[in-house]
């Protein structure tokens, strides 16, 4: 592989940046605690294998370029986060934990869901990994090698920096776990959510 250094580098700096996934990480962690928060990391983390996984059978340069199936994907999560951020707007708290209501309606596996679509539906990733990680493949020496090499480290990257946001998130929380800090940040990632979506909608290519 080439510059394999610069690989982990890059993908570093870019899982570090703020974005929907963090927001959302964020957001559960603060909210429901350390456990939710691992589980939406779990399901973001499935997304990047799952965009490697595409990069790597060819069908991310299909998306890439049919405009069709681009718009759908980017609406897809522009409508995810919009309708994410409406629930977290409304939803309501009590004793800074989540009311009881909201909890049964919500079965745990939906926040690795939640994690794992807030990532697949991000049409940005799908051309940074069609672009990116052809450009540290070494042709004709060890294909399969460099491509399970290259296809784990982002997700690798991704858990070690989102597990580490996590327990970071919980010990903050730990000091501002009362209801009225709670419910004052649970609206603004609501808004920030609905903004991050509505910014996807109206965005070009």
């Amino acid at each position: 592989m080439d510059h394999y250094y610069l690989f982990i580098i890059t993908t570093l700096l870019i899982t570090i940046t703020p974005g929907a996934d963090t927001v959302l990480v964020t957001k559960n962690t603060l909210v429901q605690g350390k456990g939710v928060g691992l589980k939406t990391v779990g399901g973001v983390c499935g997304g990047v294998a799952i965009h490697i996984v595409i990069t790597v059978l060819g069908l991310s340069a299909i998306i890439a370029n049919s405009i069709f199936v681009f718009k759908i994907i980017k609406y897809a999560g522009a409508a995810f986060l919009i309708l994410m951020g409406i629930f977290t707007l409304f939803s309501k708290k009590s004793n800074g934990t989540q009311d009881t209501t909201t909890s049964k309606k919500i079965p745990k596996g939906s926040y690795f869901l939640q994690g794992m679509f807030s990532n697949v539906f991000n049409p940005k990733a799908v051309i940074f990994f069609m672009s990116f990680l052809p450009q540290f493949i070494i042709p004709d020496e060890h294909n399969l090698l460099q491509m399970m090499i290259i296809g784990l480290t982002p997700v690798l990257i991704t858990f070690i920096w989102l597990f580490f946001y996590v327990n970071l998130i919980n010990y903050i929380r730990a000091w501002f776990n009362k209801s009225s800090f709670l419910s004052v940040f649970q609206r603004l990632t609501g808004f920030i959510l609905i903004t991050l979506g509505m910014k996807l909608a109206f965005e070009k290519r």
